[in-house]
């Protein structure tokens, strides 16, 4: 069947994907089936999209930093009738099944809703099942977050340039921490080039300061980084798959600037329990 997605932006332009296949995820990322840029509200897989006869399963990814708006009223995930409209953040998902100006809306019977419920996740679990389990055992052990000190690039005044540039980046970046990871790494390197640099500029204060700011922020960030893997661990040894699959999302967002098998593991393992628990919401919903 044909489906699409259009993303309607705030400035009255929009643009068309079709739905290839049985599900998609939709994004910022590269790696999401459907990618759209220039949207800092969606995470890089902000949600799933998976066309049905009758609607169009949708589930946002949990943990997302901006949710979701249908007709008013939060939401998490379900299915949608076709010509419906998802609001996130400045921008508007309208999920269609239909070519542009034949728009169709169809009303969604409860018994074939909750027949597609259980298609999608027994798609899904079919799709993304491993024969040894329905996990994925993990392929390596946690790499480090943070690499050697990074050079200055530069000496005398330039150097001293330099550092106060990367000290009030860094003390931006780190203050920004609790709502992205990644600014808290970021922030670590730049601690690193403003201690070099205040080295090489003669600075022995600042670069001491530097490296005492540097030294904290890396303490706290590792904290959190063996606090949110043990976490997973209990998670996934108990089957609560909502508190693994926050986890997963946490620590995806520390190692964002790694690759590696650790970073595979992690995306497929977020991809498997998404999938577990939507399929679990479903059969709750279907049990009502």
């Amino acid at each position: 069947m044909d489906a699409y997605v259009e993303v309607l932006r705030p400035d009255g332009t929009a643009e068309r994907h079709r739905i290839e296949g049985e599900q998609m995820t939709l994004g910022r990322s590269p790696a999401a089936g459907i990618t759209v840029t220039g949207v800092d509200e969606l995470e890089p897989e902000h949600l799933l999209v998976a066309p049905r006869p009758d609607g169009c399963w949708v589930a946002i990814a949990k943990g997302s930093r901006v949710g979701a708006v249908v007709r008013g009223a939060a939401f998490e995930h379900g299915l949608l009738a076709w010509g419906s409209e998802i609001e996130i953040g400045s921008i508007k998902l309208k999920v269609s099944n239909t070519e542009p100006g034949a728009a169709k809306e169809q009303k969604i019977s409860m018994p074939i809703a909750l027949v597609a419920f259980v298609a999608i996740g027994l798609a899904g679990w079919m799709l993304l099942s491993d024969p040894n389990g329905d996990l994925p055992e993990t392929a390596a052990t946690a790499p480090p977050l943070f690499g050697a000190l990074p050079t200055c690039g530069a000496d005398g005044p330039a150097a001293l340039h330099n550092a106060g540039e990367a000290a009030e980046a860094a003390a931006a970046k780190s203050e920004r921490y609790v709502f992205s990871a990644q600014d808290g790494v970021t922030a670590v390197a730049l601690y690193g080039k403003a201690q070099v640099c205040f080295g090489q500029a003669g600075q022995t204060n600042d670069a001491r300061r530097m490296q005492t700011e540097r030294e904290a922020l890396t303490r706290r960030i590792e904290e959190d980084y063996t606090t949110h893997r043990l976490r997973l661990e209990r998670g996934l040894h108990l089957r609560h798959f909502d508190d693994a699959l926050a986890e997963t999302r946490s620590l995806r967002a520390l190692t964002r600037h790694l690759a590696g098998p650790y970073s595979e593991w992690l995306t497929l393992l977020e991809r498997r329990l998404q999938m577990l628990v939507d399929t679990a919401a479903l059969k709750a919903a279907s049990a009502k």
